[in-house]
C-alpha cells in the first residue's frame, strides 16, 4: 500500500530516452525521486542501419532498436514500455505566436498556462514540418513581462508568448514509426538542439549575448543560434570528425574505432610535432607505427577545412559579445577547440553534462530530453513512467536482501553481535 501511495503522489518516476544517430542507438535511463534526478544506465549500441540521421536499412534498424531496448531492459531487471525520443532538428523552423487566455478564477493557475500551450498547438505551420516542442518564451500579466510562471497572480487575462519549434515532418514520422514498429510507445519527442540548450541552461545565457551551439558529430554537425532567450535557428552541415578519421583510415590499415580515439585524444594543434609513437600494430607479421607528427600532418588539412566551414557559417553573427559552445563527440577533440578559437577570434567553451553517469558530450541532447519532458510533467501534472514501477521497486527491494533474507544492515548488526559475544577478541 505504501508503494501505491508513493506512485500517486508523483514522488518517483523513471524515464527512458533514446537517440538514433551516427551508426549508434543510445539509451539513457534516469530516475526522478522527489526533486533529485539520478542516472540509472547509459548504454550505446552499434547499428550499421543508420548513418548521420539517415536510415540505410529500415527493417534492420527496427531489429537493432528492439534488441538494444531489450538488452537495456534486462540490465535494469524490468521491461521498458515507453520512450522519450530525440528528433534531429533537420529542416528546423520556428513559428512565434501570442496566446491569450481568460482567467475565470481571477488567479492564474498552472492549468491556465497549460491551456494557453494547447491553444497554440492549433495554429497552422508549413506543410513540410510539424510541431515538436512548444517553447514558452515569456508571460505578460497586468502589463508586466516575466519569464517565470506567474502562478497565483491576480488578473483577468494572461498573455503567453510561445515559439512553436518544428522539424521535418517526414523525419519525425519515420523516427516515431521505427519505435512503434519495434513494439514500443513514444511518450514524447524533443528536438536535439532544444534539449541541448535546455540542459546547458543556454537560454538564460542568450538573454544578454548571442549563443552559438556547435554539436559536432562524426558525419554531421548541427549549428544552432540562440538569441534573447529563443532558439532562433538550427542548420545542418554534413561534415564532422569522419573527414579526419577517414583520411587516416585510407592511409593506414588500422581499426576504425582506434583511429577515432587517436583523432579525438592524440591530435594537438601546435607548430611543431614530436616523433613520439602514439600507435603500433602488426601487419602481416611486420610491426608498424604511427607517430604524433604523422598523425597531425594527416589530420591538419581536413581539420582546417572543417573549421573554415563552421566559421563561414557563423561569421555573420560572430563578434566580441557572442558565446560559442562546443558539444557532441567533437568536444572531446582538444585541437578542434583550439583551432576554432583561433579562427573565430573568440573563446569557444567546451560543454558536457556534469552529472555522474552521463559525462559524455555525445549524450548531451539525450540527457536534456529529461529536463524538457520534466517541464511538461510539472505543468500538466502528468504521472507516468517508462517502466513498470511496482515491478522495478520489488526488484530493488529484493536485491537488498541476501540469500538468507537478511538485509545488509541486519547482517552487519548480527556480525557485530557475534563479535561482542566472543568477548571482542
Amino acid at each position: 500500500m505504501l508503494k501505491l501511495f508513493r506512485m500517486s503522489t508523483n514522488i518517483k518516476q523513471v524515464y527512458v530516452a533514446l537517440q538514433l544517430y551516427e551508426n549508434e542507438i543510445d539509451i539513457l535511463i534516469g530516475e526522478y525521486y522527489n526533486t533529485r534526478f539520478n542516472i540509472i544506465r547509459a548504454d550505446k549500441y552499434t547499428s550499421n542501419a543508420i548513418s548521420d540521421f539517415s536510415i540505410n536499412n529500415r527493417d534492420e534498424l527496427i531489429k537493432d532498436i528492439r534488441k538494444a531496448i531489450q538488452t537495456s531492459a534486462e540490465k535494469i531487471g524490468t521491461a521498458i514500455e515507453k520512450l522519450l525520443l530525440v528528433i534531429p532538428a533537420y529542416n528546423f523552423k520556428r513559428f512565434p505566436l501570442r496566446s491569450k487566455v481568460l482567467i475565470d478564477s481571477g488567479v492564474i493557475r498552472k492549468e491556465d498556462i497549460a491551456r494557453a500551450v494547447r491553444n497554440s498547438l492549433r495554429s497552422k505551420v508549413d506543410e513540410d514540418v510539424m510541431v515538436v516542442n512548444p517553447m514558452i518564451v515569456k508571460y505578460i500579466v497586468n502589463g508586466i513581462s516575466t519569464r517565470r510562471i506567474p502562478e497565483r497572480e491576480i488578473c483577468d487575462e494572461a498573455i503567453v508568448d510561445i515559439d512553436l519549434l518544428c522539424a521535418d515532418i517526414n523525419v519525425c514520422y519515420e523516427y516515431v514509426s521505427l519505435i512503434e514498429e519495434a513494439g514500443y510507445k513514444v511518450l514524447d519527442i524533443c528536438l536535439n538542439s532544444y534539449a541541448i540548450a535546455r540542459e546547458a541552461a543556454l537560454f538564460e545565457e542568450s538573454l544578454s549575448k548571442n549563443v552559438i551551439i556547435l554539436d559536432v558529430n562524426r558525419s554531421c554537425t548541427f549549428l544552432s543560434l540562440l538569441s534573447k532567450g529563443k532558439l532562433v535557428s538550427t542548420e545542418v552541415i554534413y561534415d564532422g570528425l569522419n573527414s579526419m578519421i577517414n583520411r587516416i583510415y585510407r592511409t593506414y590499415n588500422v581499426p576504425y574505432n582506434d583511429i577515432a580515439k587517436l583523432v579525438k585524444y592524440a591530435v594537438n594543434y601546435e607548430s611543431e610535432y614530436p616523433d613520439d609513437i602514439v600507435y603500433a600494430w602488426s601487419d602481416s607479421g611486420t610491426t608498424k607505427t604511427l607517430t604524433t607528427r604523422e598523425l597531425n600532418e594527416e589530420v591538419s588539412k581536413p581539420l582546417n577545412t572543417f573549421c573554415d566551414k563552421l566559421i563561414t557559417m557563423c561569421n555573420p553573427i560572430i563578434d566580441e559579445n557572442v558565446k560559442i559552445f562546443l558539444t557532441g563527440e567533437g568536444e572531446q577533440m582538444e585541437a578542434l577547440n583550439d583551432l576554432l578559437c583561433q579562427k573565430a577570434g573568440v573563446k569557444v567553451r567546451d560543454y558536457y553534462p556534469d552529472t555522474i553517469g552521463v559525462r559524455d558530450p555525445s549524450l548531451t541532447a539525450l540527457y536534456g530530453v529529461f529536463f524538457v519532458y520534466r517541464d511538461k510533467v510539472l505543468l500538466n501534472d502528468i504521472n507516468v513512467s517508462c517502466i513498470d514501477l511496482l515491478r522495478y521497486d520489488s526488484l530493488i527491494d529484493h536485491k537488498e536482501l541476501d540469500s538468507e533474507g537478511e538485509t545488509i544492515t541486519t547482517k552487519i548488526k548480527n556480525l557485530f553481535k557475534q563479535y561482542l559475544e566472543k568477548g571482542g577478541k
